[in-house]
């Protein structure tokens, strides 16, 4: 039984949130001027190319309006009697969190799709390990039907080293070529276990499954810039910064050729490259430092020094990361010395090579930008002035996709928020109510008094919506339903780390178990859930 403001009746006494608050911004920093259509910037070519708006894409309504056809299905299977007008704007969130993330978010929706209860959500949104789960998802035309082949692919074998090459080899006659295609092939050789040639604009209109949006965000605004530049999402349709209202078709995301046309299928990413940007929180220099693998723990020691001598920090971290760029690379030189001689040898010397001058510059990410010296909108300079963006790991701003679903552009009545994150319970929820607060949008009322159950969390948290506010429920992966104390939920996170070797198969199978049994304990929640937002949305109208 849970109150309005998602705590459990047995609450103890009251605490400060765990993040601090983020920043109110102005009005004006949250509202891009209009456009400026006589504007014949010659710098800048693109200019039609932009939609500028806070409101849905066209083919983004279209296809709500044939998933709501799925979801009205769904529902009145359920016995939550609907119409077309009363169907809820229902969406997953799925969590950063790396591998355990990943396979934790395919044991929910499994047990979502048993349960009856997967068809009745509208939207699917995923960060980080997440998103590298729905990368791997959405291969699959019907995956919400076919959970089953999701679930044995989890530990399925990896993908042979010549077609790593050969992935390797094409793409990196790319001049977009980053570390971000190294890392999303690793990624899909050993953890996905597919090298994925789709390309994100393939799931238009295929209303099977919910309306996936991945997300990441700018490096250089992450750094340095206003919280409305920061956020940028990707969807079949779109892609751009949420807050800013600046979107471009996805076909051109990266692309330097506009002109093309919307249907632009050799110059679009595929999703092994997307997911090397989706899931690359090691690009951000600082989050390498914290995360260390167990190799590189050593070099911690010349952080310790450097400090105590009061040296330049910039350079002490950038002779670190220097010695961990080598690190990287020397199996890498070692195995292409080991290969015999032949095409295969010489190829994956051309692409060490290749890849040498990136890891020296630490280059990931890197995409045309579409607003670069954009004029008709009120651009941060973090932007504007940047010829290439970086995009990377939405996890390193907020481990949780809540931005594009806050507000009046998705209206969402229910979000499922499965936090599978490393993190301490409630942090991201907090970080969410910050940035809400920030932007000027709807947060259901938290109260402070659950963040004391932080370590040792229910399994189950409803933060009602009481307006246009939507109502959250709260599924924390690890809880006091399956860890006996607070030591038993920091070692599960400690042995499940975000930064390790790939899962063993043992391991999989309990993450995906523990995720599953969480979805099970609170059907009749979720469910009741559901019900209330479909009565909400009904008298919306």
């Amino acid at each position: 039984m849970f109150g309005l403001m998602g705590h459990p009746l047995d609450n103890k006494t009251n605490m400060t949130t765990v993040t601090p608050q983020m920043e109110e911004e102005s009005r004006e920093e949250i509202m891009p001027t209009p456009a400026n259509t006589t504007d014949t910037n010659a710098t800048y070519v693109f200019k039609h190319s932009v939609r500028q708006s806070l409101s849905l894409s066209a083919g983004e309504q279209e296809f709500l309006l044939k998933r709501k056809q799925v979801a009205l299905k769904a529902l009145n299977n359920l016995g939550i009697n609907s119409t077309l007008d009363s169907i809820p704007h229902v969406a997953i969130l799925g969590s950063g969190g790396g591998q355990r993330a990943s396979v934790s978010l395919v044991g929910s929706l499994d047990q979502l799709e048993q349960e009856g209860l997967l068809d009745t959500v509208v939207y699917l949104g995923g960060v980080s390990g997440t998103a590298m789960a729905m990368c791997s998802l959405y291969s699959d035309p019907q995956w919400s039907r076919n959970m089953d082949r999701a679930v044995s692919r989890l530990s399925a074998p990896g993908v042979k080293p010549l077609e790593v090459v050969s992935w390797l080899g094409q793409k990196a006659t790319d001049k977009r070529f980053s570390l971000s295609d190294i890392w999303g092939v690793i990624i899909s050789a050993a953890i996905t276990k597919q090298l994925n040639l789709q390309r994100l604009t393939d799931d238009r209109m295929n209303t099977f499954n919910p309306y996936p949006i991945y997300n990441v965000v700018s490096k250089k605004c992450l750094k340095s810039g206003p919280v409305r530049a920061k956020w940028f999402e990707l969807t079949p349709h779109e892609a751009g910064f949420t807050d800013l209202g600046l979107f471009i078709n996805t076909s051109h995301v990266g692309s330097s050729n506009y002109d093309e046309g919307p249907e632009v299928k050799e110059t679009e990413m595929d999703m092994t490259q997307m997911q090397g940007i989706m899931t690359s929180a090691i690009a951000d220099e600082e989050t390498m430092l914290v995360y260390f693998p167990d190799w590189m723990k050593g070099l911690l020691g010349l952080v310790t020094t450097a400090l105590s001598k009061m040296e330049n920090v910039k350079k002490s971290l950038d002779g670190i990361l220097e010695q961990g760029r080598q690190k990287v690379m020397e199996p890498l030189q070692t195995w292409s010395d080991s290969l015999s001689e032949g095409p295969v040898q010489k190829k994956v010397s051309w692409l060490i090579q290749k890849g040498l001058p990136m890891i020296g510059n630490w280059e990931w990410g890197t995409t045309e930008n579409f607003l670069y010296q954009y004029p008709g909108a009120e651009v941060p300079s973090c932007i504007i002035e940047e010829e290439h963006l970086q995009l990377i790991d939405g996890g390193l701003m907020m481990n949780m996709p809540f931005p594009p679903f806050l507000g009046e552009k998705r209206d969402a009545d229910l979000l499922i928020a499965l936090d599978s994150g490393s993190s301490q319970t409630f942090e991201t929820l907090s970080e969410a109510r910050d940035y809400a607060k920030a932007m000027k949008k709807p947060f259901p009322e938290i109260d402070d008094m659950i963040f004391e159950e932080k370590d040792w969390p229910e399994d189950c948290y409803v933060f009602e919506g009481k307006e246009k506010e939507p109502t959250i429920v709260y599924i924390p992966l690890f809880n006091r339903h399956n860890c006996k104390d607070v030591e038993e939920v920091q070692a599960k996170k400690k042995e499940f780390s975000t930064f390790q070797l790939p899962l063993d198969k043992e391991r999989i199978e309990f993450v995906l178990e523990t995720a599953k049994a969480n979805i099970k304990n609170n059907k009749d929640t979720l469910l009741m859930e559901i019900y209330k937002a479909s009565r909400r949305r009904h008298k919306k109208m």
